[in-house]
């Protein structure tokens, strides 16, 4: 353990390249939400209070933002790997004209992806010296699975304060969710026609393991659901769904081979 913690205080840091990158993600996201739940785009607004949304959004998401890729570069220092986060600028306009085309009705993101490179000092004596895309699935997963996370203690909070469905709290959970199942879309990065230099989360997971990948995603957009229509937090029930849904995929795909 001890070994690990010397490895995080070694090789864990952020370029300035990534914070830069995650404050315009962030800055993006925030705008699409105060679109989203503010409709400035379809009707005239209060500018005092589409600014405090606009403020208040940005801080929520860079702190979710921050947490998803501090945990993926902390899981990958523990598998011997150096992640690194990257803003994809054609998947942040794309999300803008999308929100700005549907006057706000569709608060999307494509939350940029996550590259690993192995340490050759960590990797010493580890099966399969190199890069390898179980290791970047368990990178990637560790994204999502932090929204989740996030969500279930926010979730507390949330009901041992008894806080309202239109405030912060509870703004904060709505993002954690969004992200979560966003981050699980196998999007790939394409920077020109021809070349695809990496993608988001659940295209990592997507490669590893299509079953893996269907219960993920299923067990996220299910628990999103039974939050947002159902106002139920159980993640258990959702889990047990998702991997019905899973199990149904895998005998389908299956059966079609």
């Amino acid at each position: 353990m001890y070994g690990y913690f010397y490895s995080l205080k070694q090789y864990f840091s952020y370029e300035r390249k990534e914070l830069t990158g995650i404050l315009w993600t962030s800055l993006t996201f925030a705008f699409i939400l105060t679109a989203f739940f503010k409709g400035f785009l379809r009707k005239p607004v209060l500018l005092e209070d589409t600014i405090i949304f606009l403020a208040s959004a940005f801080i929520l998401v860079l702190i979710a933002f921050f947490v998803h890729v501090s945990f993926q570069k902390a899981v990958a220092i523990k598998l011997g790997y150096k992640a690194n986060y990257t803003y994809w600028l054609n998947g942040v306009l794309i999300s803008l004209f999308l929100s700005f085309f549907s006057l706000g009705y569709i608060p999307f993101i494509f939350p940029g992806s996550v590259s690993i490179e192995h340490i050759p000092k960590l990797r010493l004596g580890k099966f399969r010296y190199g890069t390898n895309l179980k290791d970047l699935a368990r990178v990637a997963l560790a994204g999502p699975l932090v929204h989740i996370i996030l969500v279930m203690i926010a979730g507390i909070f949330y009901f041992a304060t008894g806080a309202a469905r239109d405030g912060v709290l509870f703004l904060f959970i709505l993002i954690n969710l969004f992200l979560a199942v966003y981050t699980c879309l196998p999007i790939p990065k394409i920077d020109i026609p021809t070349k695809i230099d990496g993608g988001s989360d659940g295209l990592g997971i997507f490669f590893f393991s299509r079953t893996i990948y269907a219960l993920v995603f299923c067990t996220i957009v299910v628990y999103a659901i039974l939050i947002l229509f159902a106002q139920v937090w159980s993640f258990v029930i959702a889990f047990v769904l998702g991997a019905i849904m899973a199990t149904v995929y895998s005998i389908a795909v299956e059966q079609k081979n």
